[in-house]
């Protein structure tokens, strides 16, 4: 007999209630803060952008733009680190050129996600210090 991680039988159908889903949720969340530094690194940055936020005394506007900012990155990074370990699944942890291609554009919508957090923290905090 298979068992999972947790030294369970593992679940091979659908979930058939919220807390169900909830529970893979959040063990989710947990396996991915473990495994991944990026992300972690990126709890710290928002939470510092937070702190700030709270000593600049963000207007309503303006905390809507930061915490949108926030979680357009760490859905980027969550979204990420699926599409890595889908590739790395399939291809076995063997190199291939389109898997290669697949991660690196993967990991540029993260990128993409920083930049625009950048600039959204930009125009906020500069607003907020400079008014």
């Amino acid at each position: 007999m298979n068992l999972d991680y947790n030294g369970k039988k593992p679940q091979t159908s659908k979930n058939k209630y919220f807390w169900q889903s909830l529970r893979h949720a959040i063990a989710g969340l947990f396996a991915a803060f473990k495994t991944e530094a990026n992300l972690r690194r990126d709890i710290w940055l928002a939470l510092i952008v937070v702190g700030l936020g709270i000593y600049y005394q963000l207007t309503y506007l303006e905390w809507l733009a930061i915490i949108l900012a926030i979680f357009i990155v760490l859905m980027a990074e969550f979204w990420n680190t699926v599409i890595e370990y889908l590739v790395d699944l399939l291809v076995d942890h063997q190199f291939h050129p389109l898997a290669k291609q697949i991660k690196d554009i993967s990991a540029a919508s993260v990128l993409i996600s920083a930049i625009l957090a950048l600039l959204i923290g930009i125009i906020v905090f500069g607003h907020a210090i400079f008014n």
